[in-house]
C-alpha cells in the first residue's frame, strides 16, 4: 500500500481538473493548476505529483552536452592529492565549462568556473542521469 504525504491544497483524486478558485485566471485564463508527475523509478515505485501555476512541460530546446574523454592515470600510487580547483581557468557557462576532476566506473566529479553569467531564464535538466549540483558562490 503506498503512503501519501499531503502538503498544501490538492484535488480529491489524481489526474483530474484542479480549479484555482479565487486565485484568478491561469496561464492561459483556464483558472487551473497544472499537474506534474515526477519519478525516477517509474510508476510502480514512489512518485510525487506537484501542481504549478504555469505548465511545467514547456521545453525551449534540447541539446546534447559533449563529454570530454576521460583519461585514466596508469598505476598511480595511492596517495593524498591537493586538487587546486580554484586555479582552473574560467570558461563557458555552468554546464559547458565543466572539467572532470575525479571519476570511477559509477560517478564523475566535475568542477566548473563559468566565464559568463547564468541567465535567470535559462534552466537545465539532465534527462539521462542523476546529478547533484553544488553551488559554492553566486
Amino acid at each position: 500500500m503506498p503512503f501519501y504525504q499531503k502538503l498544501g491544497e490538492m484535488p480529491r483524486k489524481h489526474h483530474i481538473w484542479f480549479s484555482r478558485d479565487g486565485a484568478g485566471p491561469g496561464y492561459r485564463n483556464e483558472g487551473i493548476y497544472y499537474e506534474h508527475v515526477v519519478t525516477t523509478e517509474g510508476f510502480n515505485e514512489a512518485y510525487s505529483i506537484m501542481y504549478h501555476l504555469r505548465p511545467p512541460t514547456r521545453v525551449r530546446n534540447v541539446k546534447l552536452l559533449k563529454c570530454e574523454e576521460l583519461k585514466k592515470v596508469t598505476d598511480s600510487p595511492l596517495r593524498h592529492h591537493h586538487l587546486k580547483t580554484a586555479n582552473i581557468p574560467r570558461k563557458g557557462d555552468l554546464y559547458t565549462g565543466r572539467i572532470p576532476i575525479l571519476f570511477n566506473q559509477d560517478v564523475i566529479a566535475y568542477r566548473s568556473r563559468p566565464a559568463k553569467a547564468y541567465d535567470k531564464f535559462e534552466y537545465y535538466k539532465n534527462g539521462g542521469a542523476d546529478e547533484i549540483i553544488f553551488v559554492f558562490k553566486g
